[in-house]
């Protein structure tokens, strides 16, 4: 179950293509991976006037996209640049290793407290601006956690774990904290 998740990459119809509408020209900007495995861009404009139309022109910019995204160095640099993962340390390391940063060994997997109104929240994060917050109010530490990593493994495309595990992760944290689950006016 420690093994990362590798997604394809999706091509769309305006995958790597822009408009800009005051010069009236389609852009495309194709990434690539060069020798030393850095992210380069190859672009390329299509001028209205110079295809003959806006749709004309898109289509170019289609064709020529479609014919960079063949070559293997764009293939790289294309979709995600790590394999997306659930667990944080190997099956090597100790599972009751106290990490502040990550307190439970699962990625993207945070609880935040707040003040006004008392009360605090699993947080679940997947690529970049993907995030939601379940309340521990409403449903209840290990509930807010579970729903939590229900929403990871959904986002990341991994099996969810079993309940006794997620159940004996959320103990773990639970019992380190206590006091603070107290002072915040949530059960452990």
């Amino acid at each position: 179950m420690n093994h990362p998740v590798k997604r394809a990459p999706r091509v769309h119809s305006f995958l790597y293509i822009y408009r800009n509408h005051t010069g009236e020209f389609w852009w495309c900007a194709v990434p690539w991976l060069d020798g030393h495995g850095r992210r380069r861009q190859r672009r390329r404009s299509f001028r209205d006037r110079r295809y003959g139309s806006k749709a004309a022109a898109l289509e170019q910019a289609r064709q020529w996209r479609d014919q960079a995204i063949d070559d293997p160095a764009v293939r790289a640099a294309m979709g995600d640049r790590r394999p997306l993962m659930l667990y944080a340390q190997n099956e090597d390391e100790a599972p009751d290793r106290t990490d502040q940063r990550n307190p439970f060994g699962l990625v993207g997997v945070t609880v935040t407290f707040r003040e006004k109104p008392l009360g605090g929240n699993f947080s679940v994060t997947a690529n970049r601006g993907r995030k939601r917050w379940f309340s521990m109010r409403r449903y209840g530490g290990f509930g807010a956690f579970k729903r939590a990593v229900v929403q990871r493994c959904q986002w990341v495309g991994a099996p969810v774990p079993e309940d006794d595990e997620l159940r004996q992760r959320y103990d773990r944290w639970a019992n380190r904290n206590r006091d603070l689950l107290r002072r915040y006016g949530l059960d452990p």
